[in-house]
């Protein structure tokens, strides 16, 4: 079973609110209106580095955080323990803004086709490489204002 240890983390985001469930790390954070970043799930720190709850662990769904936040979401991401020492202020888990404020600017304004090969040289550079560790998973979404039909 060791070949499928691995975390998860679900998202649903609506116009008012996100709901989240996760279990082991990474971590939920969001962009509001206001733009204050709030992390929806808390990054568990455990005695030794690389250690955490796996899915397919007997008591897994002990684990489970089940979050809820109501407002309206401005941008969202999710991202994995890679990134955690990078995006957190660690060991309280605050969202950093100068990590996820330019990712939210730049998925609010770009058009571009090439944002995914943008985004993965981001990941792939040495400034980021240097400084974490494990997978570098980064998921971003902005959510679109929708213009009321009169």
């Amino acid at each position: 079973m060791r070949e499928f240890a691995t975390t998860l983390i679900l998202v649903i985001a609506c116009p008012n609110f996100v709901i989240s469930a996760q279990i082991g790390d990474g971590a939920v954070i969001i962009n509001d209106n206001d733009d204050n970043l709030i992390s929806l799930t808390k990054t568990k720190i455990s005695e030794y580095i690389n250690e955490t709850d796996f899915i397919v662990l007997p008591n897994a769904l002990d684990t489970i955080q089940i979050e809820s936040w109501q407002g309206f979401p401005k941008n969202l991401s999710i991202i994995s323990d890679g990134l955690q020492m990078l995006a957190l202020k660690m060991p309280e888990g605050i969202p950093y803004a100068p990590f996820f404020m330019p990712l939210f600017r730049f998925m609010s304004n770009t058009k571009s086709k090439n944002a995914e090969e943008q985004l993965e040289s981001f990941l792939r550079s040495d400034r980021i490489r240097e400084r974490a560790t494990d997978d570098l998973t980064l998921f971003l979404a902005t959510l679109e204002e929708k213009k009321a039909i009169k």
